[in-house]
């Protein structure tokens, strides 16, 4: 055990270091592995010594998903009253940059992922070799394969175009399939970034050895989690009759259930002086990872890092909720949150889920399956079983059970984009604004609008008031690749085009 300890401590020390130099370094590392219980122990590492993507549960530090969206509003008021209070890593982000993310000394997300992929890559090419029952051996490699490919999925929906047929010669991502050092890091295609992706989560399914999920250790793979994860692809993908088809079987688990949020009881409030006020949280910001890593509602578990820990909700997010009567407003929308960052005027909320707002639920849950089903359906038009669907779990959302009513497909389809949008904010909403502006309704296209000072290299002009926008199909969906990854893969990795 404490060779494989000091192996962890090794590959987690790659993940401060450049794509380049992770993925293509000779591997060294592996001597000390002969145990298939030793890859199994490499793999039940989640929560690592740190945060940040230095672990397999979590992502490092997502600033698209908390600062690129509709869900975010930085007014310039509060800017200019609290500028300590916000990073120009962050606003770059917020103001849809290229230049200066492109500049930045580093990307948590992008290193965070591709070290997963490496670690995944490490498991695959040492499981056969190792002693160990076949049991143990066949589930270390369906969790490995699955790894590599939610990594890269959550790399292709930040890094490259939207799915759609028009994009699918487009730049993908660099596929590492080995630790071998002279494996090329030049981008494949689209197509076989997506293909890529699926050919892994079907390696999964043929050696899973779950039948169910387990309820102590969630971020072990499942066949029910594998369903849930493909009732994502395939609705993201536009096949919506598969999408319906793995939502139903992922919801015949007897382990994944919803919470019902009018069970939550109240958390640890916080109490602040000059003004005094007193902020009320639910038990769910008091959670540590033993509670969070076990959430009930969790298929498999990956959570999106914000390490500001403050999700600042638009006024536009704010305006989707009852707010006298959801609870995911009530209990997750903390009124004059913004105090947690010493700010005062003007008064802010502030979006808090786990662990005093630092982790986001992104991994297949339940509710997000019902949500997917719902939208499949609807898009089917079958409005009926759609509306069904998102009822279920508004049933559990809202202190008074009141359902979603539709007078027509159309009407089906915003009413359940909307459930989406109020169950998933920050860590959803930038993958769905991609696919939304590709697929076949226009009526759903996001324009994003933030309106800022003027930013330059390092600076916040607070003389100049600027409007910021990403239209429907905008290439900076592709979110610029970091220049020392460029730089370290010795020109291989070509960036995006702009």
């Amino acid at each position: 055990m404490k060779k494989i300890n000091i192996l962890i401590m090794i590959l987690g020390i790659t993940c401060l270091v450049s794509c380049q130099k992770y993925l293509d370094k000779p591997n060294k590392i592996q001597a000390d592995i002969k145990t298939v219980d030793q890859l199994q122990a490499l793999l039940d590492n989640v929560t690592g010594t740190g945060t940040g993507g230095v672990a397999f549960g979590y992502e490092g530090h997502n600033a698209t998903a908390t600062y690129s969206t509709d869900d975010t509003e930085i007014t310039p008021e509060l800017y200019k009253n609290y500028p300590s209070a916000f990073t120009l890593a962050n606003l770059y982000y917020y103001t849809f940059d290229v230049d200066n993310v492109i500049g930045a000394p580093s990307d948590p997300l992008w290193n965070g992922e591709f070290r997963k992929i490496f670690n995944a890559n490490v498991v695959l090419a040492n499981a056969d070799e190792a002693s160990g029952d076949a049991v143990t051996r066949n589930r270390v490699k369906a969790d490995a394969y699955f790894i590599r490919a939610y990594s890269y999925w959550t790399l292709v929906n930040y890094y490259c175009l939207p799915y759609a047929q028009a994009n699918f010669n487009s730049k993908g991502l660099p596929i590492k399939k080995t630790t071998n050092y002279s494996e090329s890091l030049k981008r494949a295609t689209l197509k076989e970034t997506y293909d890529f992706i699926l050919s892994d989560v079907a390696q999964a399914q043929s050696l899973v050895n779950y039948n169910d999920v387990q309820a102590t250790m969630r971020w072990r793979i499942s066949k029910p989690a594998i369903d849930a994860f493909l009732s994502r692809y395939y609705l993201f993908t536009g096949d919506y009759d598969k999408s319906v088809q793995y939502a139903n079987s992922a919801l015949t688990s007897q382990t994944a259930k919803l919470v019902d949020f009018n069970t939550i009881p109240a958390g640890n409030p916080a109490s602040y002086s000059n003004p005094a006020a007193t902020l009320k949280y639910s038990a769910l910001n008091d959670y540590s990872p033993t509670k969070f890593f076990a959430w009930s509602e969790f298929y498999y578990t990956r959570f999106t890092y914000a390490s500001s820990q403050w999700d600042i909700p638009s006024t536009n997010l704010l305006a989707m909720y009852d707010q006298s009567n959801d609870l995911r407003f009530m209990l997750l929308m903390i009124q004059n949150g913004g105090r947690r960052a010493n700010v005062i005027t003007p008064a802010q909320y502030r979006y808090d889920y786990f662990n005093d707002g630092s982790y986001l639920p992104s991994g297949p849950t339940i509710a997000e399956v019902l949500l997917n089903k719902a939208e499949a359906l609807a898009r089917k038009g079958d409005i009926t079983n759609s509306l069904a669907a998102a009822n279920i779990l508004r049933t559990k959302r809202l202190k008074t059970y009141v359902a979603l009513t539709a007078n027509s497909a159309t009407d089906a389809l915003t009413q359940i984009l909307q459930e989406r949008r109020r169950e998933l904010p920050f860590s959803f909403r930038w993958a769905d604004i991609r696919r939304f502006s590709v697929n076949e309704t226009p009526g759903d296209d996001v324009t994003v609008t933030h309106t800022f000072y003027k930013m330059g290299v390092g600076t916040v002009d607070l003389n100049t008031i600027q409007t910021y926008t990403l239209p429907a199909k905008s290439l900076r969906y592709a979110v610029p690749i970091n220049g020392v990854e460029i730089t370290a893969s010795q020109g291989q990795i070509e960036q995006n085009s702009y």
